[in-house]
C-alpha cells in the first residue's frame, strides 16, 4: 500500500494509544497489573485494540493482513523488552526511522502494520516512562 502525502494517522493513533493505554493504569484505581508488571496489562489491551485496524482509512482498512502485522509488530518490539532492558531504545529509534519513508514506498499490509504495531509499542514504552517517573 502506498500513500501520495505522508498520512498522520498510522503514525500518530498508534503511538498515542500506547501512550494513553501505558498511563492509564496509574490514573485508574483497579485496573490489573498482570505478572507484576506495569506494561502488561496495557500491552494486551493495545492487542485486542488493534482489531479496530480494520475500520482503518483507505489504503490500509479492510485487510487482515494488517492486523496480524500489527501483532506481530508489537510482540517482537514487546517480548526482547522482557529479557533486554534498553531494547526499547532501538525500538524507538527505528520506528522513527522507518516513519519517514514506509508511506512512500509500496509495501504489502503486512509490512505497514509492523510499522503501526512499532509505533504503539514505542508509545507504550514512552508512556510507560511518563508514568513512572511523572505520575
Amino acid at each position: 500500500m502506498k500513500w501520495d502525502e505522508a498520512p498522520l494517522w498510522p503514525v500518530a493513533v498508534p503511538s498515542m494509544a500506547g501512550f494513553a493505554s501505558a498511563c492509564l493504569p496509574h490514573l485508574v484505581d483497579g485496573i490489573p497489573r498482570l505478572f507484576d508488571w506495569d506494561l502488561t496489562t496495557p500491552f494486551l489491551s493495545l492487542m485486542l485494540v488493534s482489531l479496530l485496524l480494520y475500520f482503518a482509512p483507505y489504503p490500509a482498512g479492510r485487510n487482515p493482513e494488517l492486523i496480524v502485522g500489527t501483532n506481530v509488530g508489537m510482540l517482537l518490539a514487546f517480548v526482547p523488552q522482557l529479557v533486554f532492558f534498553v531494547w526499547f531504545v532501538p525500538v524507538i529509534l527505528f520506528w522513527i526511522f522507518q516513519s519517514m519513508y514506509v508511506w512512500k514506498y509500496d509495501y504489502p499490509a503486512f509490512r505497514v502494520g509492523t510499522w503501526i504495531g512499532l509505533g504503539a509499542v514505542s508509545g507504550l514504552f514512552v508512556g510507560g516512562l511518563f508514568a513512572h517517573f511523572v505520575l
